[in-house]
């Protein structure tokens, strides 16, 4: 009996075995980095890092190679793992990109590719065979584009870490091309270009892993905070941190142009509050109103308490001064909504906060961060007499106006170009230094326990 001919060359067989091995190698990391930080997001890093793994073991034919005599189950695999790569890839872009707190058409085009990929998988195997693992390929090609529109979408919002994502999808295009291509030819391509699609398959998934985890990190070093830095009842930044963050976008401003915005709520007469809720339920409450200011404002602009009843948020994500409108009249009508905290009693008790949001621009890098909080302060003050609760400050008249009747150009260029020159003061702001003082308007602090 003559023996049957190999399913795959033999130098065919080491590179992809090769390429199997490092891209192993980088799923193992993630295995240690899951047991070490025993997170949920990092057990979805490493599920979607094996899934990619076994997209590229299943296209390069390797299994088939390695155990012929079940092909059929493979073929089968084939054509449900790549939809199913893609919408975990499209989910875990969402939460990685925070498209429900950043942009309604991301966090829609997002979710809704993931369902069609998780339903398109499986009825690809109701089509005639030949169209099968065509149609699944192109499902997943299809979610990749979206996930590497959205990246570039989320750069242009403000998120930097998004360009490292947008390069990794851009490397997996071409490898997601050419292993579809392996798989649905009967015959193998060169080497070389064999050795090609392999290399940017594995320099996509390295690239996407780092991009994972760097993000992991920074929100597990958010959520568990640096005591020094972070506020120890709502954990966001303390003042002294924020006025620093504020200091260094005024320079990164200087260099590079960038536009921006400085958000303050506050919260009027949280005395008042004592007798009913104590000094747990004022910070119950305190906790809640970051929780939804964050909600809107989103992980990656820098949120932080500048004293008990004032919050502050540096905007630098916005990529239209019209969304300082959209964004302001959001925070002020969440940030009214009741609230339920634990009284003095023990009953849950509802209370409707007394708040105020302004917002002041900055175009003007003259201005120290002392001058820019006490501006931002004191539009919120002046919102509280308005019905919408939230201001923004006039660059031509100096007043604060209504954000729904500011009127706002469609770029930062004519909004910057309306703004007066400020003269610069000469001294540093106190507020950056370790005493942590800091200059503020409106009535007396309420320290909270």
């Amino acid at each position: 009996m003559n023996a049957l001919p190999p399913l795959m060359p033999d130098a065919d067989m080491m590179l992809w075995s090769a390429a199997g091995g490092a891209l192993g190698l980088v799923v193992l990391l993630a295995l240690a980095d899951t047991f070490y930080s025993r997170t949920r997001a990092a057990s979805q890093t490493l599920a979607y890092l094996a899934l990619c793994w076994a997209v590229v073991m299943l296209l390069s034919g390797l299994p088939s190679a390695v155990w012929p005599g079940a092909r059929e189950a493979l073929a089968t695999a084939q054509i449900l793992v790549g939809p199913l790569c893609a919408a975990m890839g499209s989910y875990g872009a969402s939460q990685w990109l925070s498209a429900h707190q950043r942009d309604h058409l991301m966090k829609v085009c997002l979710l809704a590719m993931t369902l069609v990929c998780l339903v398109g998988g499986p009825l690809c195997l109701l089509l005639v065979p030949e169209w099968r693992l065509p149609v699944s390929g192109a499902l997943a090609i299809a979610n990749l584009s979206v996930v590497l529109w959205l990246s570039v979408r989320a750069t242009q919002l403000g998120d930097r870490m998004a360009w490292g994502l947008a390069l990794g999808c851009l490397l997996t295009l071409p490898a997601q091309i050419g292993l579809y291509g392996l798989a649905l030819n009967a015959s193998r391509p060169p080497l070389l270009l064999q050795a090609g699609v392999a290399l940017a398959a594995l320099l996509s998934v390295v690239i996407t892993a780092a991009m994972l985890w760097l993000r992991n990190r920074q929100t597990r070093q958010m959520m568990q905070g640096d005591v020094s830095r972070r506020d120890p009842i709502t954990q966001l930044y303390n003042g002294v941190a924020m006025v620093q963050k504020i200091i260094r976008a005024q320079s990164r401003r200087l260099r590079t142009r960038r536009d921006g915005a400085l958000m303050a709520v506050l919260l009027f007469e949280p005395e008042r509050l004592l007798p009913q809720i104590g000094q747990a339920g004022l910070n119950d409450l305190y906790i809640q109103l970051a929780r939804r200011m964050q909600r809107h404002t989103g992980a990656v602009n820098p949120a932080g308490r500048y004293y008990d009843r004032c919050f502050v948020v540096l905007l630098e994500t916005m990529h239209s001064p019209r969304w300082i409108r959209t964004l302001g009249l959001r925070v002020a009508s969440s940030l009214r909504r009741p609230m339920d905290v634990q009284s003095l009693g023990g009953r849950r008790l509802r209370i409707t906060p007394d708040i105020a949001v302004g917002i002041v621009h900055l175009s003007a890098a003259g201005k120290d961060v002392d001058q820019l909080l006490h501006e931002a302060q004191s539009v919120a003050e002046a919102a509280r007499a308005m019905r919408s609760r939230a201001a923004l400050l006039d660059p031509e008249s100096h007043t604060a106006v209504p954000v729904e009747h500011a009127e706002l150009g469609s770029s930062w260029r004519a909004l910057r170009n309306a703004v007066p020159p400020t003269p610069s003061r000469p001294k540093h702001p106190k507020a950056a230094k370790s005493t942590g003082k800091t200059a503020r308007a409106g009535g007396p602090r309420h320290k909270p326990a």
